[in-house]
């Protein structure tokens, strides 16, 4: 009779490494398609990516202007080397050269990428930037480097949070700091449920587009992130709340909600206000 709790038979251990393997193929796999689809996309969408998101007139376009200005206030220091990862079309390159920072610009999207170098090549700066296309999870720069990063509307393309957090500790001087914009998610689950709903609502009453959007975001609550930052060693500075709304208002009432939502804006250091918050930026340090 064989003994309860018998240990693995020698045979077995090859077949046991070998599914660890094909699981561990499989999720490498899954990860290169999601890193194509974002990056499809976001070619797909560089040229137009500024227009159709910077503008006063719409909630979603008022969430763009603000969190640029929180940003830009947040990163305000002296002239060093900052990595802008994620940097879509250059939002912030020509304001950070105009203040004297050397910049780094880095893109999955080669797309966005051609749209940065356009945006800089206006700025009339000394300093020359930088760009390259790179994975945010394995930045192409060497470690404690940087005095700033940025990390702005890519979280939430990035299936391992921690992953990226490690990478923006290394290459971060000891004391240097990192803007980081997430969004303000409560419940995920809930969040994920009605989604699909506002999308359908947005491109029926809006006229919305969702073209290319086929891939998971990574809607992580805002509780798990900052434990991530946490475990990360990074330290948190501050936290600004901004993009403020009452769920669907931006599409039933949208004249209504923009008004509300730049009336919240300027309250947005008040706890009610926070509430109708659906982005954060969060300032932390090595």
């Amino acid at each position: 009779m064989g003994k309860v709790g018998q240990a693995m038979k020698p045979a077995d251990a090859p077949a046991l490494r070998e599914e660890e393997n094909m699981i561990a193929e499989n999720r490498a796999a899954a990860d290169r398609d999601h890193l194509h689809r974002v990056k499809y996309f976001h070619d797909a969408d560089a040229s137009r990516y500024r227009a159709d998101r910077y503008q006063w007139e719409t909630c979603e376009g008022l969430a763009y202007v603000t969190r640029r200005q929180i940003v830009l206030a947040m990163a305000d220091a002296a002239p060093g080397r900052v990595l802008d990862v994620g940097c879509g079309p250059g939002i912030f390159t020509r304001d950070l050269l105009q203040k004297g920072h050397e910049v780094l610009s880095a893109d999955l999207s080669m797309g966005m990428i051609r749209e940065a170098r356009r945006t800089a090549s206006a700025a009339t700066c000394a300093a020359e930037p930088h760009f390259v296309v790179s994975d945010a999870s394995r930045i192409c720069v060497s470690g404690d480097c940087m005095d700033m990063v940025l990390s702005i509307g890519l979280m939430c393309y990035v299936k391992d949070h921690r992953g990226v957090l490690s990478e923006i500790l290394r290459v971060l001087k000891p004391g240097g700091v990192a803007v980081i914009q997430v969004n303000n998610i409560r419940w995920p689950a809930l969040y994920r449920a009605f989604v699909p709903l506002y999308r359908r609502l947005k491109t029926l009453i809006g006229a919305k587009r969702y073209d290319g959007l086929d891939f998971d975001f990574n809607f992580s609550s805002r509780k798990r992130f900052l434990d991530d930052i946490a475990v990360s060693g990074l330290q948190v500075l501050d936290i600004e709340h901004y993009d403020f709304r009452l769920p669907f208002a931006d599409i039933l009432l949208p004249r209504l909600s923009v008004r509300m939502g730049k009336l919240m804006f300027r309250g947005r250091h008040r706890r009610l206000c926070r509430w109708f918050s659906h982005g954060l930026l969060i300032k932390v340090r090595k």
